[in-house]
């Protein structure tokens, strides 16, 4: 992003931390369970999900592991795909129900999808700490490589931006893009290694994987976390490269096409 740009966030700074503040504090106001929700939803769908294909379909991961070994595999790849599901399906609606925001016309909107990813990347983090306390319970102390994560995310963060721009500015002209994100969403679930290795799939699946911009990040991801294999960094400078070039090319689209918000919302 450009220095104006950078300078225009950083502006903004303060309103930034209170959305994002109540964007978490919001999320499960008037639950009982409140943050708790966070821990417990990630934790109920990896049971989910590793009762169906660890224990009735004994699916692995190409090496001699338990179950309690798939779990941790595809726990941390469903960390990056939850994250950039939250912002594929939340993004389409992001202006449209914030109608108010729409009309002021001194309200920086484009700083909605910060606070989207934002939000994003915290419960990221949230689901990491319970991956770590998990593995320390049952492994020991985790691989040296876990200390990577942070650049890992870092890299991956434009992606999440460029998606909330981008589909945010699109979701106020074609209402139809929720649905199609839903699609979408559980389409990339079973496309990304999130259940299974590439190595394991049919070649036209792998090749699916391959070119899906997800497979890099949760192979890295993964590979850091569970394997303790230091990350490709010349693999993580080039993704960077054109994460932000996507970044900032949803974030000039979406500022073109903001003067219709008002005329569309």
């Amino acid at each position: 992003m450009s220095n104006t740009i950078r300078q225009n966030f950083w502006r903004h700074r303060s309103l930034v931390m209170e959305l994002v503040k109540r964007e978490f504090t919001g999320r499960y106001r008037g639950s009982f369970g409140g943050v708790l929700w966070s821990f417990v939803q990630p934790l109920f769908m990896l049971a989910v999900y590793t009762l169906a294909f660890g224990v009735i379909l004994k699916t692995r991961w190409g090496f001699s592991g338990d179950t309690k070994d798939y779990a941790f595999v595809l726990f941390s790849g469903l960390i990056i795909f939850n994250a950039f599901g939250e912002c594929l399906t939340r993004a389409p609606t992001l202006i449209t129900s914030n109608p108010n925001f729409v009309k002021k016309v001194v309200f920086p909107l484009e700083i909605l999808p910060l606070v989207m990813a934002i939000s994003a990347i915290g419960h990221a983090l949230i689901s990491i700490s319970v991956w770590i306390g998990g593995y320390m319970l049952l492994f020991g102390l985790p691989k040296l490589t876990l200390l990577y994560f942070p650049a890992i995310i870092a890299v991956f963060f434009p992606i999440l931006l460029g998606v909330g721009w981008l589909l945010a500015a699109m979701g106020v002209i074609v209402r139809d893009i929720e649905q199609l994100t839903r699609m979408v969403s559980h389409a990339l679930l079973f496309l990304t290694p999130i259940f299974f290795s590439i190595d394991s799939a049919p070649p036209m699946i792998a090749y699916a994987m391959l070119i899906n911009p997800l497979t890099f990040i949760v192979e890295q991801f993964r590979q850091a976390m569970f394997f303790g294999i230091s990350p490709n960094f010349w693999g993580l400078a080039i993704y960077l490269l054109l994460a932000t070039v996507f970044s900032a090319a949803s974030l000039y689209i979406f500022k073109r096409l903001r003067p219709t918000f008002a005329d569309l919302v």
